[in-house]
């Protein structure tokens, strides 16, 4: 993976990730990626489309958008259910051997906002061809919350590679032997033989042990979510807590979205980049996770715990204590970044225990009971 300040910002004069606003900022500059921020006006889309392989993103917009209107700088409400198209302010002029993937921002997933970047003649969301030059459009979708945004918010985020080589079993065995990925639910570093490592990662399993085990976002709240604040709404406004079932097991109703946490702690090696895989049908009819990317340096020195974002699809679906739950890939980073994830500005998941997403006052309390 190329180091992103040289991409962005090495070459004045011909940089590969653009800015209306001028250049990319260091504070946009993460450990392995970078973050792209609203523009001013959203596009009411009656459908969420992706583009045909001869489309624009701006076909689908004449095709599809009914309606548009500006981002106020006071804030403008997203209603809960339907679907936006915002275009960002960055756009990107890649060379031949890069291309670009996008996950949301830890903060944004964690308030149940679907967020997917779409470009121009990608079919794919959240993806790039190689050498992709063009503008950048994040389709939103509130599902449990109506939100309010401003200009300039920072939504998802990019990561740049010239190719995609993810860590086998035995260099994540290897890694975790140097550094102490895995850590359990106390902090201390797991024993090797302890830890789940199947086609090429990390296995999590889930925590149902727990005083509170997590949350379920409120069916009907009566509050919106502000996403350009951090630390101002009351967590009872919009989050049910989920005590520690009877049973050591927890059926998920279908539609309604959940925030859980794994047993174990992740400590990202200050070498390495990762991501949680999304989605697998093996582990059951639900989606456990929508922020996937974790930076060079998340986790600390004693891990933190993963918190995952769950939703489930047609049936209601059992999970059960200690239940395989996600996996974590790794790969390496050219360079190790000289600031990693904890240290300044814009780390706001730095302690061990799982937290809600930075919008709300006492996240960690809330979650320890």
């Amino acid at each position: 993976m190329q180091t992103l300040r040289g991409i962005a910002q090495g070459v004045a004069e011909d940089p590969m990730i653009r800015s209306r606003r001028g250049a990319i900022s260091d504070a946009q500059i993460q450990m392995a990626t970078v973050d792209c921020s609203l523009g001013d006006r959203v596009y009411h889309m009656n459908v969420a489309a992706l583009p045909s392989q001869g489309e624009r993103v701006a076909d689908l917009i004449d095709r599809f958008s009914p309606f548009n209107f500006a981002i106020q700088e006071t804030g403008t409400m997203l209603t809960r259910g339907a679907c936006y198209l915002v275009p960002l302010n960055e756009s990107l002029a890649l060379a031949k051997q890069f291309s670009a993937v996008a996950s949301p921002k830890s903060s944004i997933g964690r308030t149940d906002t679907f967020v997917r970047v779409i470009v121009d003649h990608e079919t794919q969301y959240d993806r790039t061809e190689a050498g992709y030059n063009g503008p950048l459009y994040l389709e939103i979708m509130p599902l449990s919350f109506n939100t309010i945004i401003t200009p300039g918010l920072e939504m998802t985020q990019f990561r740049v590679r010239d190719r995609e080589e993810l860590l086998s079993d035995g260099a994540l065995a290897a890694l975790h032997s140097e550094y102490g990925v895995i850590h359990g639910k106390d902090g201390g570093v797991m024993p090797l033989d302890d830890v789940e490592i199947f086609n090429r990662g990390y296995f999590f399993h889930i925590d149902l042990s727990r005083d509170v085990v997590g949350f379920e976002a409120k069916a009907n709240p009566t509050a919106c979510l502000d996403l350009s604040g951090n630390g101002h709404h009351e967590v009872e406004d919009f989050w049910i807590p989920i005590k520690r079932p009877r049973n050591d097991d927890l059926v998920l109703t279908p539609g309604r979205f959940y925030l859980l946490t794994t047993k174990e702690r992740v400590r990202i090696p200050p070498t390495c980049c990762a991501e949680i895989v999304p989605y697998d049908v093996s582990s059951g009819e639900f989606r456990s996770h929508y922020a996937g990317f974790f930076d060079n340096g998340f986790g600390g020195k004693a891990g933190t715990h993963v918190v995952l974002e769950v939703r489930a699809r047609d049936v209601p679906q059992r999970l059960y204590d200690g239940q395989r739950i996600c996996r974590m890939v790794f790969e390496r980073t050219q360079e190790v970044p000289n600031r990693l994830y904890g240290q300044g500005a814009g780390s706001h998941y730095t302690g061990g225990g799982p937290s809600l997403s930075k919008h709300f006052k006492d996240r960690e309390i809330a979650w320890s009971g």
